[in-house]
């Protein structure tokens, strides 16, 4: 009988989902920054940038999933298109073990900033 919302497990899933998408926008910021000014180290951030959202995308969807139940799957929400998107965006443009390949030659070279 109570709103879903009211429930204190759904409001920190629903942090965590915030929390986490703001985290990899900012990454994607600095990203952007580094490729304005030319930066040694916009290799690892770009892989990193897109590793880390794309990995927060698809985990924020799926969690957006649960919270709805069986109506996630349903074509008449969004959710479930968000969550194949989000899958798409760990494969293309290389996919995500790739970028962690790519990051972890860059912190072995010993280009990227102080981390």
């Amino acid at each position: 009988g109570k709103p879903i919302a009211d429930f204190q497990g759904l409001q920190f899933m629903l942090a965590e989902m915030g929390m986490k998408v703001e985290a990899a926008r900012q990454l994607t910021y600095a990203a952007a920054g580094r490729s304005e000014r030319g930066d040694k180290d916009l290799t690892f951030f770009g892989a990193a940038a897109k590793c880390f959202a794309s990995d927060t995308a698809m985990q924020v969807t799926v969690d957006a999933v649960q919270v709805l139940g069986g109506y996630g799957f349903t074509s008449e929400y969004p959710v479930e298109r968000m969550m194949r998107d989000a899958k798409i965006t760990q494969i293309y443009e290389g996919t995500n073990q790739v970028q962690r390949i790519v990051m972890a030659r860059q912190l072995l070279a010993g280009i990227q900033s102080e981390i």
